[in-house]
């Protein structure tokens, strides 16, 4: 597509060197480049108050991973891994060397994956709310529930409400439209793939800042679950928003915004 300048950054397709269509929403052009990495049953759209805010001092992508949104379908079965090598890609397809990864909910073990195939290439990682290293496993029934989903807007409305409970923002039909069209096959399958997924250990190298953000409030992953996970990172940073459920960039996009660019500023001193 044609690159179309929108209140929220500029948005068009790159072609991963495997020939992956992916679409992206970018803003910013000074300093380091950001990737944002959305959630399941989710897309770039769930960061559009950061991609509106146009800031000077980092350079913000979202992307659609495969399966979501705008971008092309995964070639076979859905998993992390599959989704973390598309990170790369966009890296590739961009020319970017090494950049800040931020992660939400599955987002988060999909940016975790990707950092320890290439540590080279994170300069330091936001974790929101994601699994925990052991995965996140659920009962059998709740995956036929997830396949029964595919195409039912009202059921995907009412079962997303709860990931951003303290707010309903005012693109909230926007990100029903890219939950709707979500790969059929990736309903059961990323859950699946969260369940069975264990996160390899961390290299005892490894000096990138993490940071793990965790809304108190959510309904999905606990504060054990968060702790875990900064655990599991080495010199990990474990913050806690008492008043804020599972998706911090949506329920409070300006605390959000302010607390990613300190993390940016700090990440290019070390």
């Amino acid at each position: 597509m044609t690159d179309a300048p929108t209140p929220q950054g500029q948005e068009r397709d790159i072609t991963t060197a495997d020939s992956l269509r992916l679409r992206i929403r970018e803003t910013g052009t000074a300093g380091p480049p950001v990737i944002l990495v959305h959630g399941n049953f989710a897309s770039r759209r769930w960061w559009t108050d950061q991609l509106a805010s146009q800031p000077e001092d980092m350079r913000l992508i979202a992307l659609d991973l495969p399966n979501f949104g705008a971008s092309d379908r995964l070639p076979g079965t859905p998993n992390l891994d599959g989704y973390a090598a598309a990170v790369g890609a966009t890296l590739d397809a961009l020319g970017i060397d090494a950049a800040i990864l931020v992660g939400h909910s599955l987002g988060a073990g999909v940016v975790e994956r990707f950092a320890l195939s290439a540590p080279q290439r994170v300069l330091g990682m936001v974790l929101m709310d994601g699994a925990p290293p052991e995965g996140l496993p659920r009962p059998e029934e709740q995956y036929a529930m997830l396949a029964s989903f595919i195409g039912q807007r009202e059921m995907l409305a009412a079962a997303l409400a709860p990931m951003a409970a303290t707010r309903t923002p005012p693109y909230w039909e926007e990100l029903l439209d890219d939950a709707v069209a979500m790969a059929p096959e990736a309903y059961e399958g990323n859950a699946r793939a969260l369940g069975t997924a264990t996160l390899p250990a961390a290299p005892v190298t490894w000096e990138s800042p993490v940071l793990v953000l965790h809304g108190a409030l959510d309904p999905l992953i606990t504060a054990d679950m968060a702790a875990a996970t900064a655990r599991h990172w080495p010199g990990a940073t474990l913050e806690s928003w008492p008043d804020v459920g599972h998706s911090p960039q949506i329920e409070q996009p300006e605390r959000f915004l302010s607390r990613l660019t300190t993390f940016v500023k700090e990440a290019a001193m070390t």
